[in-house]
């Protein structure tokens, strides 16, 4: 159908030959039989008192069907004298489904000539279709119109089946690549966000992927077949129901398995042997089992994907290296390998680190930092508490904050501290936080059981021995005080400035002072890469420099708007730090709003959406504007429901939330928050006092007495339970 959004029908011109079938196929009411026959006393009219005439309605004009169809803007080709129709001007053009209609209403009205499924095929009432220039642009033509159900008319249906027929007539065209580029990711665009593609579909999208990579030699189009083949391998790991679904032979129910040479050889890519998988020794693989199995086949073959572009295209420009690198680590730290993750991504950082235009370098350093720290305390903690349970008499002694924030130190032995539960707990979360969650269940679950029951102990002097090993295959000296102190002194002795300026951001942020003190300079943002500039606005805005800080954000903004990545969070999250500093609250929010357009996830995107909304906020409360004020609310709202999100922040959300009601005078509903707050998150020290005060103040304002005393009662609860 020509609709406004439509852009693709300049190449066609519907030549209709005959309009004297107009009628023919309509749904028109057919006029009253002609009475011209009527006997003369049937015709002589009855005597009447004479009637004011009526002016005779002007004639409907049709338009001449015969023409170009040309989207809104565009203007018909020179030296061709025909009639133009822009967007359904007079007639639609559009498919029901079976066949090619144009009439004179959207979806229906007097239908004017019809065609075949095959757009190119015959016409009725003598139609014909002819391809703007000539019979040659039909393929593009063609083409064009399956691009154009894509995007503009986001009609995916109608798109695969153009692209199909676009594959199967021009096999050999220039555009073949792309077409099965819209493929692989049309095959799983109708999978709603909480539902998981069958296998079919995922089978379907990756062929065509294959395919892509196969007929082009083009790097824009071979990286996104790989990077999009790549997202989907990570999103059915998440939860692979459509490929268990598929090995699965009989009613899932019974727990029987394919046992297929499909089956086998995707168990193979994991190099893990059967009974690893067998986690309740029955020697089968039930459906539970099969999803930790089909998770690492999809993280197996997500790795061996990005290995193949790497190993082909490592020297190409334009190709996306660090950013597979830090996929091919991601995987093979799934898999149980994160050793093997941190030597990639090292070697990467030596390679590439002193071009400060490879934004996926950056990536990598963000991620290597945090990852290390997490084994590093998955691995040494883990083992430093599993040798302390080998000793049950070995004395122990540890500061503990308790969540008023009063500190208080704890002494006993090993024994006597896992007897006592209240002991226990404080010594688990303040000395071990990071290790293996397994295992810290475990030990508080057993306690001092594990002194005295052999198989219990036994358990223990097991994973004792696991954890020695995984510590002493970690890498140490990939540390990166250690191992970026090196990359450090390689640069500033060898001029690589980019490289000299990433190592010093690093190793600032891990607490190391082996670059010494650097305050940044403008003179250094042409080298600095978008992680060193973020670093660089840090430090500038700690300085009160917020001048120099947006400088630095808005040249991240300008040169890496379009390769960014998240990074394009940090920079607009700290733009709208500094205008919040500057009491520009509107800037401010709009700021924010961009940082969460690019957040994909990041650690502060709650963060950000919080800020948002008191500098929403702000400017409703300074302008009375009370749209303003809901957008606030919607802010918080958003994070005060997000069950990840800290409980500070939840609390912080859900009292903002009745400020915003209270800007608006709505005091009944600010009330009814704010008690929602002191039930909903009681544990919030710094927002439950604020919010019984501010409840007060709303049934004050309400003149309801009674529920003020209400109130200070549940407020005197509240202070002899948390604030002893």
């Amino acid at each position: 159908m020509i609709r406004n959004r439509s852009v693709l029908f300049s190449w066609l011109v519907l030549a209709l030959a005959c309009l004297f079938l107009w009628a023919c196929g309509g749904d028109e009411t057919p006029l009253p039989e002609d009475k011209a026959d009527a006997s003369p006393e049937e015709q002589k009219p009855a005597e009447q008192e004479p009637e004011e005439e009526l002016p005779e309605p002007e004639p409907v004009v049709i338009p001449d069907p015969n023409g170009i169809y040309l989207p809104t803007g565009e203007k018909y080709p020179k030296g061709r004298e025909t009639n133009v129709y822009t967007n359904g001007e007079g007639f639609f053009m559009w498919f029901n489904g079976s066949i090619w209609k144009i009439t004179d209403k959207v979806g229906g009205g007097r239908t004017v000539s019809t065609g075949e499924e095959n757009i190119n095929d015959k016409w009725s009432n003598l139609a014909q279709a002819s391809h703007y220039p000539d019979k040659s642009s039909e393929k593009d033509a063609l083409f064009r119109l399956a691009v154009a159900f894509q995007g503009a008319q986001d009609d995916n249906p109608n798109a695969i089946r153009l692209f199909e027929q676009f594959v199967r007539d021009y096999p050999d065209d220039k555009e073949i690549p792309a077409a099965y580029l819209s493929l692989g990711d049309l095959a799983i665009s109708e999978v709603k966000q909480d539902e998981q593609p069958t296998y079919k579909q995922i089978s379907k999208a990756r062929e065509s992927y294959k395919l892509v990579r196969e007929k082009t030699e083009d790097m824009r189009l071979l990286t996104d077949a790989t990077f999009n083949e790549g997202g989907l391998l990570e999103r059915i790991a998440n939860n692979p129901e459509g490929l268990v679904d598929h090995y699965l032979s009989f009613d899932k129910n019974k727990d029987e398995v394919l046992q297929s040479s499909e089956f086998t050889a995707a168990k193979i890519q994991t190099d893990k042997p059967f009974s690893d998988f067998d986690l309740n020794s029955d020697k089968a693989i039930d459906y539970g089992e099969l999803f930790e199995l089909a998770t690492l086949v999809c993280y197996a073959e997500m790795e061996a994907l990005y290995r193949e572009y790497n190993e082909k295209h490592s020297d190409t420009d334009g190709a996306r290296v660090s950013q597979a690198t830090e996929k091919i680590g991601f995987a093979c730290e799934q898999q149980g390998r994160p050793s093997e993750m941190l030597e990639m991504y090292y070697a990467d950082i030596k390679k590439f680190g002193n071009d400060p235009n490879n934004v996926g370098v950056d990536g990598i350093l963000k991620k290597y930092s945090a990852k290390f720290k997490e084994y590093d305390d998955l691995y040494g903690k883990t083992l430093d508490l599993l040798e302390k349970l080998q000793k049950p008499a070995e004395p122990v002694s540890f500061t503990y904050r308790d969540r008023k924030g009063v500190e208080e130190t704890i002494s006993g032995t090993v024994e006597e501290i896992l007897k006592d539960r209240k002991k226990l707990l404080p010594f688990l979360s303040s000395q071990y936080d990071g290790m293996d969650p397994d295992i810290y269940t475990e030990v508080t679950k057993f306690r001092s059981a594990i002194f005295i029951n052999e198989d219990y102990a036994s358990k223990f002097r097991g994973y004792l021995k696991k954890y020695k090993t995984l510590r002493a295959n970690f890498p140490e000296n990939l540390s990166p005080k250690i191992a970026f102190v090196t990359l450090f002194k390689e640069a500033s002795a060898g001029d690589q400035r980019a490289l000299d300026l990433r190592m010093r951001a690093t190793l600032d942020r891990a607490g190391s002072t082996a670059a010494g003190n650097y305050n940044p300079q403008r003179s250094d943002f042409p080298v600095a890469s978008p992680g060193v500039l973020v670093w660089m606005a840090e430090k500038l805005i700690a300085q009160n420099s917020t001048a120099d800080a947006v400088a630095a954000m808005e040249r991240l903004t300008q040169v890496f708007g379009d390769t960014g990545g998240e990074f394009l969070f940090d920079a607009h999250y700290m733009l709208g730090q500094a205008r919040q500093k500057e009491r520009n609250f509107a800037k401010a929010a709009d700021h924010y709003d961009s940082a969460l357009a690019n957040s994909w996830g990041h650690e502060k995107a709650n963060d950000a959406r919080i800020r948002k909304g008191q500098s929403l906020f702000e400017v409703g409360k300074s302008t009375q504007d009370d749209s303003a004020l809901d957008r606030a609310y919607a802010s918080f709202s958003e994070v005060r429901s997000d069950s990840d999100t800290p409980l500070t922040e939840r609390a912080q959300s859900s009292y903002m939330m009745g400020e915003c009601k209270k800007a608006l005078k709505q005091f009944p509903d600010a009330a009814f928050l704010y008690l929602e707050t002191t039930l909903s998150f009681p544990s919030a020290v710094t927002w439950v006092p604020k919010a019984y005060d501010q409840a007060i103040s709303c049934y004050e304002q309400l003149g309801q007495v009674n529920q003020i005393g209400n109130v200070n009662k549940q407020y005197l609860a509240w202070q002899r339970k948390f604030l002893k």
